[in-house]
């Protein structure tokens, strides 16, 4: 295959935020409901709307658990946040030959750019599809089809390639009808994102080149 169009997932795929979700759930939690939940099993979690998630937790309290969640994911932000190793040197690499790149995820706009703008990375992103411009999230095809039909594509399994590191990115790029990449960085186990059967999987980020 030739892509010509590479959609990325945010967190966990371009940015480390791993340790800034676990401490932002760790704390609601804790807050809220005043127990202890071990990481491990919070890793299912990562990946879905926080809307979802919090109403997993407790859905009388749902909204309440999404302000501090918010609020303390926010005060951490900057300080537990990191670019995963040779993202800047990849989105460069695929802007110079012309490749069409852009962020789907189900973060807000605010925190997504947020995210974007503090490694200087959100200039190499053609759109930004984020929580708010779709009704129905990811693993649905929405976001996907969004991206696509906001810069004038086509779903084609050919040219198209989604990036992420959840079984919920693979469910939408599969559903969406383009090219699914499964980031081997991901906290998901493997057997997780197999299950949800990617096309591609990806050891490290310029792997990415070898599609193109």
């Amino acid at each position: 295959m030739k892509a010509s169009c590479i959609l990325f997932d945010l967190d966990g795929t371009l940015l480390n935020t791993n340790d800034l979700v676990l401490e932002s759930l760790k704390y609601t939690i804790k807050t809220h409901l005043g127990t202890e939940v071990e990481d491990c099993k919070l890793y299912r979690y990562f990946g879905r709307p926080l809307v979802d998630i919090m109403a997993d937790l407790d859905p009388a309290r749902a909204d309440s658990l999404i302000a501090t969640y918010r609020d303390y994911n926010l005060s951490k932000h900057d300080n537990l946040t990191c670019l995963f190793p040779k993202v800047p040197e990849t989105l460069k690499e695929l802007k110079k030959i012309g490749v069409v790149t852009g962020v789907v995820t189900s973060k807000t706009r605010k925190l997504a750019v947020k995210g974007l703008t503090l490694f200087e990375i959100d200039d190499m992103f053609d759109i930004c599809i984020a929580y708010e411009d779709t009704d129905r999230h990811k693993p649905e095809p929405d976001p996907v089809l969004k991206a696509l039909s906001t810069l004038g594509l086509d779903p084609d399994k050919e040219s198209v390639i989604m990036v992420g590191d959840s079984p919920y990115d693979i469910l939408c790029a599969n559903s969406a009808g383009v090219t699914s990449a499964a980031v081997q960085w991901s906290v998901h186990p493997r057997e997780v994102l197999a299950a949800a059967t990617p096309d591609i999987w990806l050891k490290d980020f310029p792997a990415l080149l070898g599609h193109l």
